[in-house]
């Protein structure tokens, strides 16, 4: 158990390491030395970089908040559209593609001044991209299910021990029978419930590509208003995204319990 604590600490540096010595920041500072140095031919001036780029990950390496930020779970990511059996689905990660290409134009083109009302927004913007990515692999997940299964012989077999149990004139029999029928309609349940979630998500991922292709104009419209109005309409959308977020935190409980149901 030691061992596999010190493995787990020893994973953990060096994923937070990895996170500072290939940082942005941290690369240009030591690209731009090395670039200098090259074109002045001055060994000080690449070494004076490789000092300020050693600080810099000292610095990284020092802050709670960097080894939180480097600690944290990768954020889900949407699967390529060529990966997925169903039309529907690679549609929809397309959308959802095209939407935050979009929205970054936009944002790139937007004044600091708007920048600074969107910063709730987008921080559940991300959430619920990480969502969506979630959802499209469960509808693939329920969907390749499905397609291996049939709810109609289900049916025909309730119908079947339906009859067998009212013709049987033996108690114990006809008791077996009605059993049997018991576990089928239960099944039939089961599969339902499994077609049902996966239109529940297919829904969901329309919603989710609606918000994010009607964000780019709302942002534009941000740059005529004033600054109360401003606050007034990112609210508007960090609601938006919240309620949307929240919902699906609580569809992926239920989705679970679904999962259980087809590995069972």
């Amino acid at each position: 158990m030691a061992k596999e604590v010190d493995r787990s600490d020893r994973a953990t540096v060096g994923k937070v390491v990895a996170k500072s010595v290939t940082g942005t920041l941290n690369l240009v500072v030591v690209g731009s030395a090395a670039v200098g140095a090259a074109a002045l031919h001055s060994l000080p001036v690449l070494a004076i970089g490789g000092v300020a780029y050693a600080a810099l990950v000292a610095w990284d390496l020092a802050s709670p908040a960097f080894w939180r930020k480097a600690r944290a779970p990768e954020a889900e990511k949407l699967p390529e559209a060529g990966d997925l059996s169903d039309q529907h689905l690679r549609d929809v990660v397309g959308a959802l593609e095209r939407g935050r290409e979009r929205l970054d134009e936009v944002i790139a083109e937007t004044p600091d001044e708007v920048k600074g009302h969107l910063g709730g927004v987008m921080s559940s913007m991300t959430e619920m991209e990480a969502g969506a990515a979630r959802l499209v692999k469960r509808a693939e997940e329920l969907g390749r299910y499905l397609a291996t299964t049939d709810a109609e012989p289900v049916r025909r077999e309730i119908h079947s021990l339906a009859e067998k149990a009212r013709g049987s004139r033996d108690p114990q029999t006809r008791a077996s029978y009605e059993s049997a029928k018991g576990m089928r309609e239960e099944q039939l349940r089961a599969l339902d419930d499994i077609a049902a979630a996966r239109e529940r998500v297919v829904a969901s991922l329309a919603r989710m590509t609606a918000t994010i292709e009607g964000l780019p104009p709302k942002i534009v419209r941000m740059k005529a208003l004033d600054a109360q109005a401003m606050d007034a309409l990112s609210g508007s959308m960090s609601d938006e995204l919240a309620r949307i977020n929240g919902d699906m935190l609580v569809f992926e409980e239920t989705l679970q319990s679904l999962g259980e149901s087809m590995t069972a």
